[in-house]
Order: C-alpha cells, then structure tokens, then sequence
C-alpha cells in the first residue's frame, strides 16, 4: 500500500487557513468536502481512530478549524458509505480508519485541483498585493 508524502498536508493547512469562515465548494472533481479532504489526508499519512484524528486535527489547526469529535466521526461514517476508507476493529474496541484504493485515487485529484487552483489565484494576485 502506497501512501502519499505530507507535503500536500502542508499546502492544505495554509490554504484552509485562507478559507475559513467562508464557504468553500466540494474539492475539484471529487465530492470530498473540505473536512472530508483533511481527513482523507490524514488517515493517508498514517491509519487512525477517530480521538487520534480529532486531536491531529486540533494540534494542527488549534482554533483556526473547529471540529467536535461527533463531527469527526460523522465525517468518518461518510467516508465508508462512500468507499473511500475501510474500518478494523481492534482488541480495545476501538476502530482503526485507513483509504481504500478509491479513497487514495479521490484524494490525489484533489490534490491536483487544490495544487491547480493554489496556483491560479496566485496568478491573480499583482505582486503589490501578494503577502510576504
């Protein structure tokens, strides 16, 4: 199983940070919403349990991405309707999250429609304009 590097991770946080507290559409040609993206990132970087990711999430963002852990686990429950994770139970009750081939595949278009559109609205910006 191929996992994708967490630079993309990088360009996200500082894109969402642009982002938030207004409405942003569903990502490209997926039908990943923002939250659903990250968390497709995140369980890309390494498989999780849905506390593990609220609290990657958290560390990450601190106050600039408000999600309660129920928001997480909804997200979670949408991603295996979806196809797009897979769920293992382990010993201690919990549930472990990881991408499905399909879940990889929906993320690096997103990936690419993120990496695109960065760049086009940088190009609309004039250099007087653009932040240091």
């Amino acid at each position: 199983m191929e996992y994708i590097t967490s630079e993309p991770i990088k360009a996200f946080r500082t894109y969402i940070v642009v982002r938030i507290g207004t409405m942003w559409c569903c990502c490209g040609p997926t039908d990943l919403s923002p939250v659903q993206f990250l968390v497709l990132l995140l369980l890309n970087r390494k498989p999780a349990h849905g506390y593990e990711l609220f609290k990657q999430i958290k560390d990450e963002f601190g106050e600039k991405w408000k999600l309660n852990p129920g928001g997480v686990y909804k997200t979670l429950a949408k991603l295996v309707e979806k196809g797009y994770i897979e769920e293992t139970k382990i010993e201690d009750g919990k549930t472990i999250y990881r991408p499905t081939d399909n879940g990889r595949k929906a993320l690096l278009q997103c990936i690419e429609w993120s990496e695109d559109w960065i760049e086009f609205t940088r190009s609309c910006c004039p250099p007087d304009q653009k932040s240091s």
